[in-house]
């Protein structure tokens, strides 16, 4: 496990995850498709905003989530996530700073399906 730093594009928004990249997903449906992500889901304590709350905008709220983007840049950083009696934070890795996102091999989330 490695505590990662990550922001946004113009670094309004930074944060810490611990992960260890174990399980990057692809998800598959049109949000995601759209905006190219690789994502990563963490229990909530193991996420930490560092800067940037007030940056922060949302988008696409579900019963089970909160999608949070740059009001500055635009840049989708992570979504909060409540399914399955879980709290967790599902974290967009190309945010997450020294990570080779062509070394990954994400699953695919059926997320066209399931969302």
């Amino acid at each position: 496990m490695k505590t990662r730093c990550g922001a946004c594009h113009c670094g309004a928004v930074r944060f810490e995850v611990d992960s260890d990249l174990a399980d990057p997903v692809e998800c598959n449906c049109s949000f995601c498709v759209k905006r190219g992500a690789l994502l990563q889901k963490v229990p909530s304590p193991r996420f930490r905003l560092v800067a940037g709350e007030s940056t922060l905008s949302r988008y696409g709220k579900r019963e089970f989530s909160d999608h949070f983007f740059c009001k500055t840049c635009g840049i989708h950083c992570f979504t909060r996530s409540t399914r399955n009696n879980e709290d967790a934070v599902v974290v967009n890795l190309a945010c997450l700073d020294g990570v080779d996102l062509d070394a990954l091999e994400p699953r695919v989330f059926d997320g066209a399906t399931v969302l």
